[in-house]
């Protein structure tokens, strides 16, 4: 159990959120969010239990994010995901195909950061879908701020050069 001036039900209520946020970016899917952000809690309890944590919002953020990349290969790997009601939902004044092509790219973003090794897609990730800074992330993944700086530089290109083909390969005529 938690020591120190937090409980699990404080820290489960005060990170959940946030943690909930980045795995549902990456993932654009409810349920899988929540499971993701699930598998987190139970794993950041048993961390817990090894050795003291010393931020709990980061490191339940990082494994929810570990854990929807983990969703996120096996989708790529041809297991289906079910449409949810509110992964749908969208203003009524929205174009049907500026909503298709969203969602579309959005897709795509996700299928090509599941291909990336594990420290870059966790870098980029929780860069741009967990919404930490570089500083936090290196606390976070106990690598130094130069090291978020490369990985991040590495997933930028490749998944660049991933979307691009992609873009590519669908404006050729009889694709």
């Amino acid at each position: 159990m938690p020591s120190g001036r937090e409980d699990w039900e404080t820290i489960v209520r005060r990170h959940t959120p946030a943690a909930f946020a980045s795995a549902w970016r990456l993932l654009g899917h409810a349920s899988d969010a929540e499971d993701a952000v699930q598998e987190a809690l139970l794993d950041a309890f048993r961390l817990h239990a090894a050795e003291p944590v010393r931020d709990w919002g980061a490191l339940i953020r990082h494994l929810a994010t570990r854990r929807a990349i983990d969703r996120l290969r096996a989708r790529r790997e041809g297991f289906v995901v079910p449409l949810d009601a509110n992964d749908i939902a969208a203003p009524e004044s929205s174009r049907p195909e500026s909503l298709a092509i969203e969602r579309e790219l959005a897709d795509r973003l996700r299928s090509a950061v599941a291909e990336l090794p594990d420290r870059e897609a966790s870098v980029f990730s929780l860069r741009y879908f967990g919404e930490m800074d570089n500083t936090a992330i290196a606390r976070t993944l106990d690598i130094s701020t130069d090291a978020v700086g490369v990985a991040l530089h590495k997933a930028r290109r490749k998944l660049k050069d991933r979307l691009g083909l992609l873009a590519e390969a669908t404006r050729r005529p009889g694709c």
